[in-house]
């Protein structure tokens, strides 16, 4: 292989790596936005009815049901239940869905308010779903 082709397989090697790189940074900032603050993360205390399903059905039904027009999962509380609606089939797990949308039954607000994003779980290797 002459330099040229040595000079175009080490650009290809670097472009590859840095565009790994970014794509992860990109999946951590997103799976911070969608943990809870602290006192919204807990368990529901009544009953929880969940669904899941995959991301144009969860939309789908989030969207008739007026619970989250923009998002890929929602929830609500009607007669002191939490109903969730879950993709499986999305950029974080399930489990993080889930935390996410509980919180949301569980007061958190709809603007998302989050406290220190340094005492956030680490979701990366949560394999529950």
């Amino acid at each position: 292989m002459n330099w040229k082709g040595r000079l175009i397989t080490r650009f290809m090697l670097v472009w590859a790596l840095l565009t790994l790189c970014v794509s992860f940074a990109f999946k951590i900032i997103y799976l911070a936005e969608l943990e809870p603050p602290a006192q919204y993360n807990h368990p529901y205390a009544g009953p929880v009815d969940e669904r899941v399903m995959s991301v144009s059905e969860a939309r789908t039904l989030c969207n008739s049901s007026d619970a989250s027009p923009a998002g890929v999962a929602c929830s609500w509380v009607s007669d002191g239940v939490c109903h969730i609606v879950l993709p499986n089939d999305y950029r974080a797990p399930v489990s993080t869905y889930r935390r996410h949308e509980i919180a949301h039954c569980n007061g958190w607000p709809a603007n998302h308010p989050h406290d220190d994003p340094f005492s956030l779980p680490d979701t990366l290797n949560d394999s529950t779903t």
